[in-house]
């Protein structure tokens, strides 16, 4: 607005370009710096050097991005030499203080830019506390605008420096009670201080509204409850109360809310009520009910909200729909609308013991406005915060269901790893997803649970092959059906729609191939000939099988099998047949639902086994000897360490191989054979046994 001759696109170049402080510093010693920065700038930035405001911005220019050298100073993270902090030269601090007193009293805005600048520049400069006797002579002069409570910061700042923290404290209150851009800085900025010296900042607080900051501020640092019983003795009716309240309710909920854990899966109803009843204190609440119950506060709404949450944490559910009726009525907006509601859902939760008609009558309103009004679906964004509430309301009606046996709800409300290894149970629940007779009940839950037919479809068909019911698995594989997806373009930073299809899903490695060296990385980016999908991977190995049965090329279709179940095994190539969603196995180690199957060796050993006993040369022999041993290696690995070791690491006690029986095998009998050869050549451990290395 002051610099009406250029637009705004044009204001922010001047303002808040990198490039131009080399621009400037080229052309700060010429006749007409004006004239010589126009020759270095396009047309469209060009300065009229005859306007008075235009000559105020060039000058601002320099003097302002000088101080951003000192002000805006950055460091390297990992430098920890590097500490230096550059003060501003006192020439320059003069030359900035000059302008300011030469700038036309007329001229507000100008010179109100310059007086900051000055306090900026004195800031960090090496002389901090000519900060404050330069704000005291001239800040009656200014307006109280967010110029002039920066300022005040730097003068907490400074009284900060040399240790007066009463009168920085008192600085800092002023800033946070009057100017609410700067209350974070403000709050940040706050010393807390022991009894004595805090009523010494009292002492020097000029009026009661910083007096009661200063209550709120050590509050906050201390005993925020103490200090709300002060600061309401003080002033009932203080803005500042509500802020030391929901500091005293943020601190509860750091000790009250710890059911967003996902190690808290399986909760206990009673146990619940009871541990939330044990955690707060009780003297207080009664407190909170008396001032909420009188009403003199300057936001009886949050009081009344407050109040409600907190006697549902004591079981006294009657009070809390009582007090949450009347928040309701004083609620201004849709956001303390929505946190009423919050809590009401919350409160109704713990009044119920089973899940039942009524209690689903009762739910059922605040539930769907939970999970499907249109403010609380994006519940990262949303201003209801709603995550934990819909976290612990899944966590709390999935128990209730838990406890009156009812395993097809439990798992609808809160899914959880290894309830679909029951084939019963997924059938149920894939019944449930098909059926158009559900209630509405179930149909909130229905809506929001994560997996699809597809998963369901995969993940049986997963669990059947590794029961080696491979004709099964295949025919549940074919019952998956394509779906739309949205998937974030993060090169494009946008959400879209694509197709995804679980029976294309391509194998990384070839999944037939058996190695002397397992090398998962090697197998991925080796040439393919053929690639496998899961599919077309049960197909082909259920294609073995057969032959298998009908005495065919016995040893290598079973061989080939054997490496099949290897390496769809944590230890193989194929680990990406198993990552399904139901399963949740995607990560360097197996959770306890999954390691028999994920770990297990027993199909692989088995048609390992049949491999060996229809070899028919030394070399086959040779190699179902080794390939025999790594299945003994898995089995001590998992036995010994991963299944007794939640975190495991390769060190310390580790022993990384035994004599293998297969070792003693190959040693023994097939010594004489080229395959023998070539473990030597690429196992260590082998050599390890043969005591080569």
């Amino acid at each position: 607005k002051y610099l009406e001759k250029y637009d705004t696109k044009t204001v922010e170049y001047y303002l808040y370009d990198n490039q131009l402080n080399t621009v400037l510093a080229e052309v700060s010693s010429s006749k007409n710096p004006i004239e010589a920065f126009n020759k270095h700038v396009s047309e469209q930035y060009a300065l009229n050097s005859k306007d008075a405001k235009t000559k105020n911005l060039f000058e601002f220019m320099f003097l302002s991005r000088g101080i951003e050298t000192y002000s805006n100073q950055t460091y390297n993270y990992w430098d920890y030499g590097n500490r230096t902090q550059l003060s501003a030269e006192q020439n320059e601090v003069q030359k900035i203080e000059q302008a300011f007193k030469k700038a036309s009293k007329k001229d507000t805005f100008y010179k109100n830019r310059l007086w900051f600048q000055v306090l900026r520049a004195k800031f960090y400069s090496d002389d901090i506390s000519s900060v404050i006797t330069f704000f005291n002579d001239t800040e009656k002069e200014q307006p109280k605008n967010n110029l002039y409570y920066r300022g005040l910061s730097y003068v907490g700042g400074a009284y900060k420096s040399v240790k007066n923290y009463e009168k920085a404290n008192v600085a800092f209150a002023q800033v946070f009670h009057l100017c609410e851009p700067l209350m974070p800085s403000a709050l940040f900025d706050y010393r807390l201080l022991d009894a004595a010296s805090f009523k010494n900042s009292l002492n020097q607080a000029d009026n009661e509204e910083t007096k009661e900051v200063l209550y709120a501020l050590q509050g906050y640092y201390s005993n925020e409850f103490s200090a709300l019983q002060d600061l309401y003795k003080l002033n009932s009716k203080s803005p500042h109360i509500d802020f030391l309240l929901s500091r005293w309710v943020n601190i509860n909920e750091q000790n009250i809310n710890t059911y967003m854990e996902y190690e808290k899966l399986d909760v206990d109803p009673k146990k619940v009520k009871k541990e939330f009843k044990d955690k707060v204190d009780s003297a207080q609440i009664k407190w909170i009910n008396e001032v909420a119950n009188k009403g003199s506060v300057h936001n009886p709404y949050i009081w009344k909200a407050t109040a409600a949450y907190f006697n549902s944490l004591t079981g006294d559910y009657q009070k809390s729909d009582e007090l949450l009726k009347q928040a309701h009525t004083l609620a201004k907006n849709t956001e303390q609308k929505g946190q009423v509601r919050n809590l009401r859902l919350f409160n109704n939760l713990l009044s119920i013991d089973k899940m039942d008609l009524k209690a689903e009558g009762k739910l059922i309103e605040d539930t769907n406005w939970l999970f499907y009004d249109e403010s609380n679906v994006n519940y990262y964004d949303s201003t209801n915060r709603v995550g934990y509430l819909r976290e612990f309301t899944k966590k709390y009606i999935s128990a209730l269901y838990k406890k009156q046996n009812d395993p097809l709800m439990t798992e609808l409300v809160y899914p959880v790893n290894g309830f679909f290894k029951d084939q019963k149970q997924s059938i149920a629940i894939e019944q449930l997803l098909l059926s158009n007779k559900r209630s509405a009940w179930q149909d909130i839950f229905v809506g929001i649970y994560p997996y699809k037919l597809a998963d369901i479809y995969e993940s049986r068909g997963i669990y059947l092959f590794y029961q080696d019911k491979v004709d099964e698995a295949i025919a549940e594989f074919e019952k998956i059906e394509p779906f739309e997806r949205k998937q974030h373009n993060w090169s494009e930073d946008r959400y879209e729609t694509i197709m995804v299809d679980y029976k294309a899903t391509e194998l990384l490695g070839n999944p037939f191939n058996g190695k002397i060296k397992d090398c998962n990385d090697c197998d991925h980016v080796a040439k393919q000939s053929v690639k496998y999908s899961q599919l077309q991977f049960l197909k082909k190995v259920k294609e073995m099988q057969d032959k298998i049965a009908a005495g065919e090329d016995v040893y290598n279709n079973a061989l080939l099998v054997g490496n099949a179940f290897y390496n769809a095994s944590y230890f193989g190539n194929a680990r990406t047949f198993y990552y399904n969603s139901i399963i949740s196995e995607y990560g360097n180690s197996i959770s306890q639902e999954h390691e028999k199957m994920l770990y297990g060796m027993e199909n692989v050993r088995k048609y390992y086994t049949i491999a060996q006993k229809n070899a028919e040369t030394k070399e086959q022999k040779a190699k179902m000897a080794y390939m025999l041993a790594k299945v003994e290696r898995n089995d001590f690995y998992a036995l010994s360490y991963f299944m007794r070791n939640e975190y495991f690491y390769p060190y310390g006690d580790f022993v990384s191989f035994k004599k293998w029986k297969g070792f003693e095998e190959l040693k023994n009998n097939y010594s004489d054979t080229k395959y023998y050869q070539e473990v030597i050549a690429e196992c260590g451990y082998f050599r390890k046994y043969l005591g080569i290395q």
